[in-house]
């Protein structure tokens, strides 16, 4: 049932998929955190991090990360690395 379910969130919010993947991206290139970390407010973050993730061929829109970042911040959907969500967290 929880495997039903999982698999049926995992459809319905395909973007969760790709910001993980972006994520996992980030957290293997040390240039990368880098230059998000050099970013000095919410909005040039999010910019950059969409960016970056769309010269490597991975999409979401601003919506999309703004939701993964609430709801991670509630504590549920870790799809954004540990050390990305610090540093969101000092931005927004």
């Amino acid at each position: 049932m929880l495997k039903t379910a999982m698999e049926r969130d995992q459809q319905a919010r395909p973007f969760e998929k790709s910001i993980k993947q972006f994520g996992e991206a980030v957290m293997n290139d040390q240039s990368l955190l880098t230059r998000l970390d050099q970013t000095p407010d919410k909005e040039s973050f999010i910019q950059l991090y969409r960016g970056l993730a769309a010269d490597r061929g991975i999409h979401f829109s601003r919506d999309d990360l703004l939701i993964a970042v609430q709801e991670q911040k509630q504590g549920s959907n870790w799809v954004i690395p540990k050390t990305v969500l610090r540093m969101i967290a000092d931005r927004f």
